[in-house]
């Protein structure tokens, strides 16, 4: 995991970052480890997509253990590849928050960056949606209105 340029990365790699705190809660390490998988605004982001998912007990305690959940339980393939997709979406989003937010200053919040890992989860992975762990109504938001995490 030491391709992801985090703070932590970038220092083993010789570099020297002045802030070395998560962007997010500003309580531990630019860490991969921190950043996915022990973050409070990320496990927040997680506990919405579980729900969503239909996951049960979407605990994780390091990055190999998000990426590979689809592998927990007795769901179809298909289902596992809705989840994997699923779960790939939201570590991109939620780096892409990351660096909005270290860069930028422009912070976005826990149903912002869930709206959107539904929205592109559907745009990214749309064979895996049918008849998957994932309802399709849930994925298609229809304009001026809302979609509950559990619907």
């Amino acid at each position: 995991m030491d391709r992801i340029p985090t703070v932590e990365a970038l220092a083993r790699r010789g570099m020297v970052v002045a802030d070395s705190e998560c962007c997010f809660c500003n309580s531990g390490p630019d860490s991969v480890s921190h950043l996915f998988s022990s973050c409070p605004f990320a496990l927040s982001l997680w506990e919405k997509i579980s729900l969503w998912c239909r996951v049960l007990n979407f605990f994780v305690l390091s990055f190999r253990d998000l990426v590979e959940i689809q592998n927990n339980g007795s769901r179809k393939e298909s289902e596992r590849k809705a989840v994997q997709g699923v779960i790939y979406t939201a570590c991109w989003l939620l780096w892409k928050a990351r660096n909005n937010l270290r860069f930028n200053g422009k912070r976005s919040s826990v149903e912002e960056i869930f709206s959107d890992v539904r929205k592109f989860s559907c745009l990214y992975w749309p064979a895996q949606f049918s008849g998957s762990c994932v309802s399709n109504k849930v994925l298609v938001k229809k304009k001026g209105t809302t979609n509950n995490a559990t619907t």
